[in-house]
């Protein structure tokens, strides 16, 4: 179910206070306009009415793509992982057959969904990434790069930003090959170790890449 409420919002740019649609829970099945609202941020871009600033709000919300049996709780503020844990690890519900994630940050979310939309496994997307991070601290340490995303060019072309301070500063193409290849050749034991593994991030490939040796 979809949940939502009116909220009293600051402008962060004039200080004039304004009411401001906030979701606690969006699910795409019930209300299918939603899933372009969350993509092209519609969804959470608050303008203010009196002197025009836009801002992108980060809050706690459960994503439902029923349609596709996809859930994902964005955790913004670190508050509620703990909980949220517990609640997407029971067994025996509606929920049994999801893929169910936990993001900290609204880019973490925004990745998930390009990697859903893309029709690719996260879990081998993230061992990608994870090599790529080594290489990048090994040979390109003084370019400082502090993020690095999946991304979908309007191509549909799939490759990885290279982000540093908030601005991208490289990028290159994903590497199909390699992810069919991974895929192939570990989905198995990745789905015997880790199937029901919810934080999926570069801590994690590091660690399920030590795991199957």
């Amino acid at each position: 179910m979809s949940q939502s409420a009116m909220q009293e919002i600051t402008c962060p740019q004039c200080g004039k206070k304004h009411s401001f649609r906030v979701w606690d829970s969006i699910n795409t099945r019930e209300y299918p306009e939603m899933k372009e609202k969350v993509r092209n941020d519609e969804a959470f871009r608050y303008r203010c009415p009196d002197c025009g600033a836009a801002a992108i709000l980060n809050y706690n919300f459960l994503y439902h793509q029923q349609e596709d049996k996809v859930l994902i709780f964005v955790d913004a503020d670190g508050s509620s992982y703990e909980e949220m844990k517990k609640i997407l690890s029971q067994k025996g519900n509606a929920f049994d057959g999801y893929r169910k994630r936990i993001v900290l940050s609204y880019n973490d979310f925004k990745e998930k969904l390009l990697i859903l939309d893309a029709g690719l496994d996260d879990r081998i997307v993230e061992i990608i990434k994870a090599s790529i991070w080594d290489n990048v601290e090994e040979r390109y340490k003084d370019k400082h790069i502090d993020e690095i995303y999946f991304a979908t060019n309007e191509d549909g072309e799939h490759g990885f930003l290279f982000r540093k301070g908030g601005h991208m500063v490289a990028s290159m193409e994903f590497d199909m090959a390699l992810y069919k290849a991974i895929k192939e050749a570990a989905l198995d034991r990745i789905d015997a170790i880790s199937k029901d593994d919810l934080l999926i991030n570069r801590a994690w490939a590091k660690d399920i890449t030590a795991r199957l040796g």
